[in-house]
Parts: C-alpha cells; sequence; structure tokens
C-alpha cells in the first residue's frame, strides 16, 4: 500500500498540531509535502527511489510510539 495523504500529529496532551502530508515525485525521488504548517508549505529533505519505498520510509519516521499517523489516501 502506498501513503499518498496523511495526517501527522505527536502523540501527548501537549502536541495539539495536525499536519498534511502528500507524496510528491522530485527528480531527487519521492518524498513528501508538508501542509499545515504556519510557515508554510516545505517538504522533508529525504528522497526515495519508488513510492513505495517512500511510504517505508515514512512509517520508519513516525513511528508509532511517538506520532499518530492517518492515512487519508
Amino acid at each position: 500500500m502506498i501513503i499518498r495523504k496523511a495526517e501527522v500529529s505527536a502523540r501527548g496532551s501537549r502536541y495539539s498540531g495536525v499536519v498534511q502530508l502528500e507524496l510528491v515525485q522530485r527528480p531527487e525521488g519521492w518524498t513528501y509535502r508538508v501542509d499545515g504548517m504556519t510557515t508554510g508549505v516545505f517538504e522533508l529533505t529525504w528522497h526515495a527511489a519508488t513510492p513505495e519505498k517512500a511510504t517505508r520510509k515514512l512509517r520508519d519516521v513516525y513511528s508509532e510510539a511517538h506520532w499518530e499517523l492517518k492515512i487519508i489516501e
């Protein structure tokens, strides 16, 4: 399964913000664009060779121990 859009928020009562991630392809490879930040839109710094590898990387980076990852699409 490829995660094309997701919402991410930190677990815990002190963190209430939610950002939306969207899979994008760049010349360097696949990564996620981050929407919902007060400073505007930016992209994650890493790139993967395929959408499947980008999804695996996203799941690794946002581990369930510290983050809530809600898949939208």
